[in-house]
C-alpha cells in the first residue's frame, strides 16, 4: 500500500512539474509563410512556390491545448494545436493537413503539409502543398 501511495504521489509531482513547462503563447504572431504547392492534374501539372506575409492569432489556450486562426491575404483557417510536455513543440492540425512548430522564445518556427480537395473538380484534381512559417510574437 505504501508503494502505491508513493507511486501516485511521485506521478502527481511529475505531472505538476511538466505542467509548469507549458508556455502561455502570445496573442498574435506575424511573419512569413513559404509555401510550395502542386496541382497534380494529369493533363496540366503545375508547381508553385511563394512567400506570403501571415499571422497566427491565438483564440484560446487551456494548458497545452491551443485554438488559433492562421491568416494570409488569400487564405484563413481555424486550427488546433497541442504543446508538448516540455513546452518546446506544438503539433498542429487543420482540415486537410498537419504540421509542427518549435516554440523558441517569442517565435513559432515550423513546417507542415496537406492536401486540398475542394470544389466541383476535386475528384479529378488533387492539390498538395508544403509550408514553413517563421512567426514572431507581436502582442
Amino acid at each position: 500500500m505504501k508503494i502505491l501511495i508513493g507511486l501516485a504521489f511521485g506521478l502527481g509531482i511529475n505531472i505538476a512539474a511538466n505542467a509548469q513547462n507549458i508556455p502561455t503563447l502570445a496573442k498574435v504572431y506575424s511573419g512569413n509563410t513559404v509555401e510550395t504547392s502542386i496541382n497534380a492534374s494529369k493533363k496540366n501539372p503545375k508547381t508553385q512556390t511563394h512567400n506570403v506575409p501571415a499571422t497566427v492569432t491565438i483564440i484560446k489556450q487551456e494548458g497545452p491545448h491551443v485554438e488559433f486562426i492562421y491568416k494570409n491575404a488569400n487564405y484563413q483557417a481555424s486550427e488546433i494545436g497541442t504543446i508538448s510536455a516540455d513546452g518546446k513543440m506544438m503539433q498542429v492540425a487543420y482540415q486537410g493537413g498537419s504540421g509542427s512548430y518549435s516554440i523558441i522564445g517569442n517565435k513559432l518556427v515550423g513546417c507542415g503539409s496537406g492536401r486540398v480537395r475542394e470544389g466541383v473538380f476535386s475528384q479529378w484534381i488533387n492539390s498538395y502543398y508544403a509550408w514553413c512559417d517563421e512567426m514572431t510574437a507581436t502582442k
